[in-house]
C-alpha cells in the first residue's frame, strides 16, 4: 500500500463532494464492489461504473447537498482506512444530516476495485485489522 493510494481514494471525496462523475469514474474500477450504508442494509452490493451511478441516482432521490467530509486517510496496509461524516439534507423533509462516517478501500492499479462505508469509524478501523 503507499501514499499514492491514499491520494487515489482522496481524489475520489474530493470529485464526488465536487458533483465530478466523469473525475469519480475515472478511479473507479469497472468491476468494483461499493457497499455503502443503505447497500448493507439492503443486502445488495453496488458494481463497478453501472453501480456508482445508480448508487448517485438513488442518493439524489432522498438527500441533496450530500458531502462526504474526510477528516483523515491512511495506509493500512491492503487497504485504505477513513474517518469523517457524512452530510445531506432530506429532499422532502429538510432534516439536515451531520453524522460519523468510518470508510476502507482498496486499491489496485491506480483504481479503488472495493469500497465500504461503516456508520462508526472504529468499525472501519476493525474491518481492516487495526484498532485504535
Amino acid at each position: 500500500m503507499s501514499q499514492e493510494n491514499v491520494e487515489i481514494v482522496r481524489a475520489a471525496f474530493d470529485a464526488w463532494n465536487r458533483g465530478d462523475l466523469d473525475r469519480l469514474l475515472s478511479v473507479w474500477s469497472e468491476d468494483a464492489e461499493f457497499y455503502p450504508l443503505r447497500a448493507q442494509l439492503e443486502g445488495r452490493p453496488y458494481h463497478g461504473h453501472k453501480g456508482l451511478r445508480r448508487f448517485v441516482a438513488e442518493i439524489g432521490e432522498e438527500w441533496r447537498d450530500v458531502r462526504f467530509e474526510i477528516d483523515e486517510l491512511r495506509d493500512g496496509g491492503g487497504h485504505v482506512i477513513g474517518a469523517g461524516r457524512f452530510r445531506a439534507r432530506g429532499r422532502t423533509s429538510g432534516l439536515d444530516l451531520n453524522v460519523p462516517l468510518g470508510v476502507i478501500g482498496t486499491v489496485r492499479n491506480e483504481r479503488i476495485i472495493y469500497g465500504r462505508m461503516f456508520s462508526d469509524p472504529a468499525e472501519a478501523l476493525e474491518a481492516a485489522g487495526l484498532r485504535e
